[in-house]
């Protein structure tokens, strides 16, 4: 059994953003310590309930800060993310991390969010899959096209792998 931690990022009324993000990052340092095997990072957006709305930024400076314990995203929302832009992204930091990256994508649940990005949730389903299959083709072919409802690339080669 492998054992994790869950950080949400959730942003007490008293507390300022830096506050947040330091005790969260001690947290994780401190897992490590413990020997716990991963840390997993929640994507929210325009809420306290979690500040964390970047996923890629806040796993990079966690693997800066750690040395052994494996980085989980837990979820990438991937209708509110460029797929080309977000593989580019995720590999970037898999490689820099020495490989910890433990990559989790999700749909997304809640009607504020997407209405905060223009969204409608009634796509997200398309989006999703849409997402899905350009992620895939950017790690696993050497130049890709693809020409799908919301995602439109031509003849790119994704680096690092």
């Amino acid at each position: 059994m492998k054992f994790g931690t869950f950080h949400l990022f959730q942003k007490p009324p008293s507390w300022g953003d830096q506050d947040v993000f330091r005790a969260e990052l001690e947290q994780i340092e401190r897992a490590e310590d413990l020997g716990f095997d991963a840390v997993w990072l929640a994507e929210h957006h325009f809420q306290w309930y979690g500040i964390a709305t970047d996923l890629m930024v806040i796993a990079g400076w966690v693997a800066a800060r750690t040395q052994r314990v494996r980085i989980g995203t837990a979820i990438v929302v991937l209708p509110f993310h460029n797929p080309v832009r977000l593989a580019e992204q995720a590999a970037t930091i898999d490689v820099m991390s020495g490989g910890r990256l433990d990559f989790g994508v999700g749909r997304g649940y809640q009607a504020a969010e997407y209405a905060g990005f223009g969204i409608s949730m009634d796509e997200s389903r398309a989006r999703f899959n849409e997402s899905m299959e350009v992620l895939l083709k950017a790690w696993t072919e050497e130049t890709f096209s693809y020409d799908g409802q919301y995602t439109k690339v031509s003849e790119v080669t994704v680096l690092p792998k």
